[in-house]
């Protein structure tokens, strides 16, 4: 782990400095936020976690320049790989399905096909309040995961991409679709997985 640990403390330092800048006085800040993903980052690992991301998009302004950013847009991405009991693809997402419309967390459920093959997105709200000196803060934030279970294999891969930016949920659901779309698996004779072709989920796109 010993090199492995000092890049990702160099990547880590990298992503707060660019993140917060590199103003003298922002340092503490610079410093709390490498530590906090640093530890983050390595118990997603833990949890199976195999591609973790966050996005930080300007919204608005001119695209030369000319005028200033509006508002800045942000998001996370994390992908994961469960294990899970998958008999066949098509019965383990009709289950995923199921399990998930049950579930406390709520939220709406559907099947898809997609290239790779049967899924399940499902998209649900959370509420959030401080309690502040002032009075309450209240914030909400949405959360789309897409579970596509590995064909002939007990496991599914979990896609979930965050936003407290609910107003811009419509991009992020395109980005998420867009990348569901170019997912593929290697078959049983273990050759590597060939892109698939992008297409057009049947029905109403579940994603906008």
């Amino acid at each position: 782990m010993g090199t492995d640990e000092a890049a990702l403390d160099e990547q880590m330092v990298a992503f707060a400095r660019d993140y917060w800048g590199g103003q003298e006085e922002r340092e503490p800040l610079r410093a709390l936020t490498a530590a906090l993903y640093g530890v983050n980052s390595r118990h997603l690992v833990s949890e199976g976690a195999v591609f973790n991301a966050m996005g930080v998009f300007p919204v608005g302004g001119g695209e030369d320049g000319s005028k200033p950013t509006e508002r800045v847009s942000r998001c996370t991405l994390l992908i994961t790989v469960q294990d899970l009991d998958n008999p066949d693809p098509v019965l383990a997402a009709a289950g995923i399905a199921e399990t998930l419309s049950r579930s406390k967390h709520g939220g709406d459920v559907l099947t898809v096909r997609l290239p790779a093959g049967p899924a399940v997105v499902h998209v649900a709200g959370t509420r959030m309040v401080w309690a502040l000196a002032d009075g309450e803060q209240e914030r909400f934030s949405v959360r789309i995961e897409i579970w596509l279970p590995f064909p002939g294999e007990d496991r599914v891969l979990v896609m979930s991409l965050s936003t407290a930016d609910v107003q811009d949920l419509y991009m992020y659901q395109a980005v998420l679709a867009d990348i569901a779309d170019t997912i593929a698996f290697a078959d049983s004779s273990g050759d590597p997985p060939v892109a698939p072709a992008t297409t057009t989920l049947p029905g109403p796109n579940p994603f906008g």
